[in-house]
């Protein structure tokens, strides 16, 4: 074979082989480029299932989170209902039970105000609200009460005022009409107008007690005084007093006087206290009352036997004749009892003191004690009324203790004459009222020794150890011309001054009144209508 034909086909071989192992190789190639791409993928892909499974989780995590927040809101629901209905209940219970009794609690403070209804509030910001609404609640209603009642008491002191001067003017008449027909052939009108001036000078303290417990004054101003022309002044305001009132007995030994700014207060506060006494004593019983010189001033003791005080009566008692509380209409009953109230406030003015304790006779003892400045020592020249009592005398250690008669009561005398009243009127002198005269049951008038009586009162001091009471001069009258001589029984003209002592003065007193005063207690009914201040 020729050597050209041998190549070719091996050339032809060659070629294929080479084209086998060029498309082998592309093979290989593309192949393997495809393999790349397909590990470049599931690379690509790894990656984001990577990403996808963090996404899963961070998502899993934000629904456990969101799934406890639910739980959590569904709790905190729960919790706030519950403290819902908790405040609720607290409200109710503060609207329907607390705020009741706060208010009867400012009527009476014996009533408790209860507290939270769930102790698991207790000092809480609940607890703290309601406690300032209940505060605020007690101030407004304080407050209110407090503008009310003032604006009571003025309405009450205005008509006082104005219903005590008619009663002083109708005091007027009345004294005037004792004046003209003080004959003996007008017997029975003056019994009547006696009864008459009785039933006014009860009104007259009834309305000045009402009056002074609203913060008034007594309406009445007077010079200086004896004080036992005060006390029997007293005694005379009181209904049935000569039937009920013992006394005074009077233990002082010198010329003890008040001074002018408080007499009519010291007058008020004694009748007040009587009055209290006889009104709570059976009919049958006796009150007494004496008078004291202490080392601090003078004292006014009232004894009664009446049906005493318990230890909550005795508080109240105190608090109120005290002075130093202030007291409101609404505090004094129904009806008002104005009597203690009215005290305390001349009380607290003046400086003086009123106690009571149980007596010796089981009832109440009541004690008022003057300060020595309210006290002066009367002028030599003048002397108490001619129906006031003598001083008690000593007398022998071994000597019993007798009770002094005078012909005529001292009880029994004229109030004080009061110089001045606010509307600028005097009030008028009652006639006095003794007690009916019976020739076979009282003595005739006796000496100064024969009334004698020991001293008893552990108050009583000598002269010597008492403190010295500021002087008062006795100023001279304007027209000092003498006035005219008077004739007439136990009278005698002599320079044109009247010379009737007062033994002389006194029996005719007496015999003036004895006939008017038979029938006085037909005229005046036998109740007792002077209702005071209760025990």
């Amino acid at each position: 074979m020729p050597p050209d034909s041998f190549s070719v086909p091996t050339v032809i071989g060659i070629a294929v082989l080479v084209l086998a192992l060029a498309g082998v190789l592309i093979l290989y190639l593309r192949v393997r480029g495809r393999l790349a791409q397909a590990r470049g993928q599931l690379a690509q892909n790894r990656q984001v299932q990577d990403r996808l499974t963090r996404e899963s989780s961070a998502w899993s995590q934000r629904l456990l989170q969101a799934e406890r927040k639910v739980q959590e809101n569904a709790d905190q629901v729960r919790d706030a209902r519950a403290q819902h209905d908790l405040v609720r209940a607290e409200t109710d219970h503060l609207i329907n039970k607390r705020i009741p009794a706060l208010l009867s609690h400012l009527r009476a403070p014996h009533v408790i105000v209860p507290g939270m209804q769930n102790q698991a509030l207790a000092g809480t910001d609940i607890d703290r609200q309601h406690r300032a609404v209940l505060d605020a609640l007690a101030r407004g209603i304080r407050e209110e009460a407090e503008r009310i009642d003032e604006s009571a008491q003025a309405v009450i002191r205005g008509a006082m005022s104005r219903v005590q001067s008619q009663a002083l003017r109708a005091q007027d008449l009345l004294a005037g009409v004792q004046q003209r027909y003080s004959g003996d052939e007008h017997t029975a009108l003056l019994r009547e107008v006696l009864g008459l001036d009785m039933f006014n000078e009860l009104i007259i303290r009834r309305m000045q007690v009402t009056g002074i417990a609203c913060g008034a004054t007594p309406g009445l101003s007077r010079d200086d005084t004896y004080l036992v022309d005060l006390v029997v002044g007293a005694v005379s305001r009181v209904e049935n007093f000569e039937l009920r009132i013992e006394g005074p007995a009077n233990h002082l030994r010198r010329r003890i006087g008040v001074a002018a700014r408080a007499a009519e207060s010291i007058l008020f506060i004694t009748a007040e206290l009587l009055a209290n006494a006889v009104h709570h004593s059976h009919g049958t019983l006796k009150v007494t009352i004496a008078v004291h010189e202490t080392n601090n001033g003078a004292a006014i003791v009232i004894d009664d036997a009446g049906v005493g005080l318990n230890e909550d009566q005795y508080a109240r008692a105190s608090r109120l004749l005290s002075g130093n509380h202030p007291v409101r209409l609404v505090d004094l009953g129904n009806p008002p009892r104005t009597g203690w109230a009215a005290i305390g406030r001349q009380v607290a003015h003046y400086g003086m003191q009123v106690t009571v304790k149980k007596s010796a006779f089981g009832g109440v003892q009541a004690v008022l004690n003057i300060p020595t400045a309210l006290l002066v020592e009367m002028p030599e020249d003048s002397r108490p009324s001619v129906l006031a009592p003598e001083p008690v005398r000593a007398a022998a250690p071994t000597a019993a203790t007798a009770i002094r008669r005078d012909p005529i009561p001292a009880a029994l005398a004229a109030r004080p004459e009061p110089v001045s009243v606010p509307t600028a009127r005097r009030e008028p002198t009652a006639a006095p009222r003794p007690e009916p005269v019976a020739s076979a049951a009282r003595p005739e008038p006796a000496t100064s020794s024969a009334r004698s009586q020991p001293v008893t009162a552990p108050l009583q001091r000598s002269a010597e150890e008492l403190a010295p009471l500021p002087q008062r001069r006795r100023q001279q009258p304007r027209d000092t011309s003498p006035p005219p001589a008077t004739t007439g029984s136990g009278s005698g003209g002599t320079g044109g001054r009247l010379l009737t002592t007062p033994e002389e003065a006194q029996k005719r007193w007496g015999d003036f009144q004895a006939g008017a005063e038979a029938g006085r207690r037909e005229a005046l009914p036998t109740e007792q209508h002077d209702a005071t201040e209760g025990k």
